[in-house]
């Protein structure tokens, strides 16, 4: 019988052990390279929306204009390549979804540092708000990986208070 209750102790103890370890994933970055990134270019093909365009450089340049840096960094510059969008209608409005090749390219030698792509989507309720939410989407994934300081959205109750104050 003691035989018995020590499996059942012993077991659920073990599981809880193995349950709390992890092993580090192999191909997991420790540290990304940091980069000081000057300026930004947004390019795409010519079905894409001039609105999109516009959005992104515009949120994108904001999210450089906000960033300092404390040290000294390699300087370089993005360009945004906005290769395909699609727009599928659901239930309640539209998904957009956009393709989005960024390449890092340095000030000092104009030689691309790094480059990789990714794909974005976002939910709408009209045709012209889909650009506006796309854009985000994408500037706020750019700034994510760039350690960019995103300038803060004023929500309407901030900007009531922040007007009433003398």
């Amino acid at each position: 019988m003691s035989l018995r209750s020590l499996r059942l102790v012993i077991a659920p103890l073990a599981i809880l052990m193995l349950a709390g370890f992890r092993m580090p994933v192999a191909d997991e970055e420790t540290e990304r390279l940091l980069y000081d990134v000057r300026g930004a270019f947004v390019t795409a093909q010519p079905d894409v929306s001039r609105d999109l365009i516009a959005r992104t450089d515009i949120l994108v340049d904001a999210a450089i204009q906000a960033t300092s840096r404390s040290m000294m960094l390699p300087r370089t510059i993005l360009t945004v390549r906005i290769s395909q969008t699609a727009r599928a209608p659901i239930l309640f409005g539209s998904r957009s979804t956009a393709s989005v090749t960024v390449k890092v390219v340095s000030v000092g030698s104009g030689d691309p540092v790094a480059e990789g792509s990714f794909e974005v989507s976002a939910l709408a309720f009209g045709k012209s708000n889909a650009d506006t939410l796309l854009a985000e989407k994408i500037a706020d994934r750019i700034a994510g990986e760039f350690r960019l300081e995103m300038p803060r959205r004023r929500a309407v109750a901030t900007a009531l208070v922040e007007s009433a104050r003398p």
